[in-house]
């Protein structure tokens, strides 16, 4: 369109020197920032180096992946959000591929069951799809969303399947590599994954060992010193193991997930290991302050519930604000006049009769919770459990 492509044209095969530069030009949507145009004026303006403070360079590919190119993109937390779960989806599916692969398959049965057929059937569709979505304007959002179709069923494969097909996993495994390295999020030489394990700088297999082996004997003494230990509980064994994998393996770039059969373990990037771990820590720590909040709640009430139940029957009327009421009572202790020497009105009788009935009834259970010890020893054995909360 001139004289836009016209002006880019010249001046770009005058610099290279060449007749023809391009055939095509492909004009990207504008940037939106929280869905506003983004703008100096708008003082909505972000660079590329900023957002890289806050997101990774393969967080903010897939954001813009997961959107149609030549439509307005939209940068917002919602659109990161997204991307990062995509992101983790995607690891986890590796590293759980990765733990399967480690199993020695050679002598099991090879043969294909329904559930492979399937698998395989979805493989074929998945790849037939993104061959058409790229053909129809680059459509990178249906790409990923196909690709995360193909990981979504292999996830249900291998939770349903006993014993899976190891090479059949690692074809649909590698299938998605492969898509995500075209489309530029992949880096490094590995078949699955993103990348995160390929060894830099030619070390020895010694010093690439040796961190994980150190990590291993500093845990086998751990647990030699405790079995030696007359001291020692399941616990303590518990908390090694616990400490080994949320600090030791997880600065290693190692995950270990715990489930009710047996524990696999993924790399990753350390430090999203710890952050997950740390965040973990702050939930727990949270929690457990609620539940002490919340115990420390139901002892104060129990505190005043049961000064309150305290008083016998035949008192109750006598102290605090009821002692400015009334003027004499029964032998049972219940008002017969008022302060002013006045008699009791029907209503008065019954709302008497009520409160003494309650009175009764709480002073009977205050004294049967507290046993043998007496009540004055429970009040104060209830005050001590909320000092101590208090510390």
């Amino acid at each position: 369109m001139f004289p836009h492509h016209d002006n880019e044209m010249a001046q770009a095969e005058a610099y290279h020197e060449c007749c023809q530069w391009v055939n095509y030009f492909l004009h990207a949507g504008h940037l939106h920032i929280k869905g506003l145009k983004m703008s100096k004026s708008l003082k909505n303006f972000i660079t590329i180096r900023q957002a890289l403070q806050e997101h990774s360079p393969r967080q903010l590919r897939l954001m813009f992946l997961m959107q149609p190119w030549d439509k307005p993109m939209n940068y917002s937390d919602q659109t990161v959000d997204d991307a990062k779960a995509k992101e983790k989806y995607f690891k986890n599916f590796f590293g759980s591929v990765k733990s399967v692969l480690r199993n020695d398959f050679v002598g099991e049965a090879q043969g294909f069951a329904p559930a492979d057929r399937t698998l395989m059937e979805s493989l074929n569709s998945v790849q037939g799809k993104v061959h058409a979505a790229l053909l129809d304007n680059f459509k990178t959002f249906d790409v990923i969303q196909y690709l995360v179709d193909l990981v979504s069923e292999c996830n249900k494969y291998l939770s349903q399947v006993t014993k899976p097909k190891n090479l059949l996993i690692k074809k649909v495994a590698i299938y998605v590599t492969k898509i995500l390295r075209v489309l530029g999020v992949v880096q490094g030489s590995d078949i699955i994954g993103f990348g995160e394990s390929t060894s830099e700088g030619g070390a020895s297999k010694e010093d690439t060992i040796t961190p994980f082996v150190d990590a291993f004997v500093d845990f086998r003494e751990q647990i030699r010193v405790a079995a030696k230990s007359k001291e020692s509980t399941p616990r303590d064994y518990l908390m090694a193991c616990d400490t080994i994998r949320d600090e030791t393996l997880a600065n290693l770039g190692i995950r270990v997930e715990d489930s009710a059969e047996k524990s696999i373990w993924k790399m990753d990037d350390p430090e999203v290991i710890r952050k997950e771990v740390e965040e973990k820590r702050q939930k727990a720590e949270e929690a457990k302050a609620k539940k002490l909040e919340a115990k420390r709640g139901r002892l104060q009430t129990d505190l005043e519930k049961a000064k309150q139940a305290s008083i016998p029957m035949v008192e109750w009327f006598k102290v605090g604000a009821n002692a400015e009421k009334w003027g004499s009572y029964d032998e049972s202790g219940k008002p017969l006049t008022t302060k002013e020497g006045k008699e009791l009105s029907k209503s008065q009788q019954k709302a008497i009769k009520k409160e003494s009935s309650n009175q009764e009834k709480a002073y009977q259970k205050v004294l049967k919770a507290a046993g043998d010890q007496g009540i004055e020893k429970y009040i104060e054995q209830i005050e001590l459990q909320l000092s101590e909360l208090s510390l």
